[in-house]
């Protein structure tokens, strides 16, 4: 792709449409320095670099993660502002604040911040989407066994460890202490469910575009409404937020989007689609990891 055609890409749109203004107004009259990290960076770096209008007191330059191939005199005396696609475990992070580290007091580098598409753990200083707070569990955490007990609880809750114990030729404590170390770790829990089919009879997936501030505002409006079973922060393809909700009636489901929805002015449009209730997965799968 051409650079040229970097800000018709729409996640180098949308990039630029959340963050520009914050990074703009980091940089403001210093001198700075924006570093894309290869291979996903490049496009978010070069497409910020040509939206800041290539402006001469904002250089560019490219490295590793671990500061190979970087053209220092590019940073001497800015602001730096490292640009990638994403941060997954945080280790990538970890040696580019380092590389950084290294160099700060040789160039005489002024600030150095982090700005990606999407952030996973909560590094970074701008990004437009991420993870909510709890961040989710790793595999490496769980074993065969493990899930094997998830699958069991997920299909009936009620179900004892003694029957699991049975099941899975493990004894009873040793359920009962991999349950409780489940707990212990928040990879799990045990509910009640509502039977949806004796209240509700549709359901609409909704697909919201806004800007940054207002998808936060209905996630916080909407994560506690009976009427919701699932909300997701997505980028891409001009939406930003999916929404799905069930509803007795097709006139109450349109009351929700009027009330709940529309009246947020920083929403630019939505999608609906409607159909049938939901089938919910009945438990996990009998996956191999």
């Amino acid at each position: 792709m051409s650079k040229s055609n970097l800000l018709k890409y729409s996640p180098v749109q949308e990039f630029i449409n959340e963050v520009g203004q914050e990074i703009k107004k980091y940089f403001g009259k210093d001198k700075g320095c924006i570093i894309y990290l290869l291979p996903d960076g490049i496009f978010y770096g070069q497409g910020l670099w040509k939206w800041l209008g290539n402006k001469k007191n904002i250089t560019l330059a490219t490295m590793d993660d671990d500061g190979k191939d970087l053209e220092e005199e590019k940073l001497r005396g800015r602001k730096i502002l490292i640009v990638d696609n994403d941060i997954v475990t945080g280790k990538g992070y970890k040696r580019v604040i380092e590389a950084m580290r290294l160099r700060k007091s040789r160039l005489h580098i002024k600030d150095v911040k982090f700005a990606v598409f999407s952030d996973r753990t909560g590094l970074a200083d701008f990004s437009v989407t991420g993870y909510l707070p709890d961040t989710p569990w790793n595999l490496q955490d769980l074993d065969a066994l493990d899930l094997k007990i998830i699958q069991f609880l997920s299909q009936d809750g009620r179900k004892s460890f003694v029957e699991i114990a049975k099941e899975i030729e493990l004894s009873s404590v040793g359920v009962k202490k991999r349950v409780e170390k489940l707990f212990k770790k928040n990879i799990f829990q045990i509910k009640g469910l509502l039977n949806i089919a004796k209240f509700y009879s549709v359901s609409a997936n909704i697909s919201i575009d806004s800007d940054k501030e207002t998808c936060k505002k209905l996630i916080k409006r909407l994560e506690n409404l009976p009427l919701v079973y699932g909300l997701v922060r997505v980028s891409g393809a001009n939406k930003n937020l999916i929404v799905d909700i069930v509803a007795p009636n097709l006139k109450t489901m349109e009351e929700f989007i009027e009330e709940q929805i529309k009246t947020e002015p920083g929403v630019r449009s939505i999608e609906v689609n409607v159909g049938s209730l939901p089938i919910i997965p009945k438990g996990i799968n009998k996956a191999t990891f």
